[in-house]
């Protein structure tokens, strides 16, 4: 790995055209840095930073040539699974759950495969309703996650992808305190907008569920994240579940507004999205109608 992250270093140096002088720039000798490109010395993590800054470079460019200019596999796998469960395509969650089911085998001592594993299983299950995740994952998964004192980007999306597995109970507590598990991580970008869709299906689980008051104490603290103009569908989705909100709580008015951000997602080929909206809507909305009747 030594050997590799230099040759990587060396890569990235070189295609900026600086010197390794220009790079050390005084926070590491030119002698030392000459040895870590080479592969036979190291050099400390302080200085490692110092020289990406110096040469304009972030960590994630770093890795991402690293990985030989693809994501990392973390980020790889959540995209498809997202991917796979947006075109309900069981044919693909069942073959992402059996390669994880083959990594967790292999690689028994690693905490990730498992986790891995029972995310793929709720994610199928949600698909599928034939399909049950046992009451011994989740309460594995639940007890990693108050495990940890300060939540990552996995662990973010871990509880993203598996709200519908917690109990109402447990899924308020995480949601609570998610905000102070996050504080070192939640001004990175992909972080903030993993914490974004983390809420936004704590959110839509307790408007379906009828856990209202829940549902208007996250959509309060969504008002004071200020999320920007150009991440339209966050902003879509957070005025969908206000009106669908309004609705359970008696506002037969904000039935209209639901079906404008339906709209919107139409217009806007977000056809997979739509659907999804489309099926809320119906599960809330149709049985409401047929009780007034």
């Amino acid at each position: 790995m030594l050997k590799t992250s230099g040759k990587i270093f060396k890569i990235i140096r070189e295609s900026k055209n600086m010197s390794l002088k220009e790079v050390a720039a005084g926070d590491i000798s030119v002698a030392q840095l000459s040895r870590y490109e080479r592969g036979m010395s190291g050099i400390t993590v302080d200085a490692f930073y110092n020289c990406l800054k110096n040469m304009a470079v972030s960590l994630d460019e770093f890795q991402y040539v690293y990985h030989n200019y693809t994501e990392a596999d973390d980020l790889v796998f959540s995209n498809r699974l997202s991917e796979a469960y947006r075109e309900n395509n069981l044919v693909k969650l069942e073959s992402i759950l059996a390669e994880c089911q083959a990594l967790e085998k292999e690689f028994p001592k690693k905490k990730n495969y498992r986790l891995n594993t029972i995310i793929a299983m709720g994610t199928l299950s949600h698909c599928d309703q034939h399909f049950q995740v046992s009451k011994k994952d989740v309460d594995y998964l639940t007890d990693y996650l108050f495990s940890v004192d300060e939540w990552g980007r996995y662990e973010l999306w871990l509880f993203t992808n598996s709200v519908d597995l917690l109990t109402s109970s447990t899924l308020e507590t995480f949601a609570s305190e998610m905000i102070n598990r996050t504080q070192f991580y939640n001004n990175l970008p992909e972080n903030r907008r993993r914490i974004i869709a983390m809420l936004l299906n704590v959110i839509s689980v307790c408007i379906e569920e009828n856990h209202l008051q829940v549902a208007m104490k996250f959509l309060n603290y969504m008002d004071n994240l200020k999320i920007p103009e150009t991440e339209l569908y966050e902003r879509i989705l957070i005025k969908f579940y206000k009106a669908l909100y309004s609705y359970r709580v008696g506002g037969s008015y904000a039935l209209t507004e639901m079906e404008q951000c339906l709209g919107t997602l139409e217009f806007l080929s977000a056809y997979g999205a739509a659907q999804r909206m489309k099926e809320q809507m119906e599960r809330i909305v149709l049985p409401q109608l047929q009780i007034c009747k």
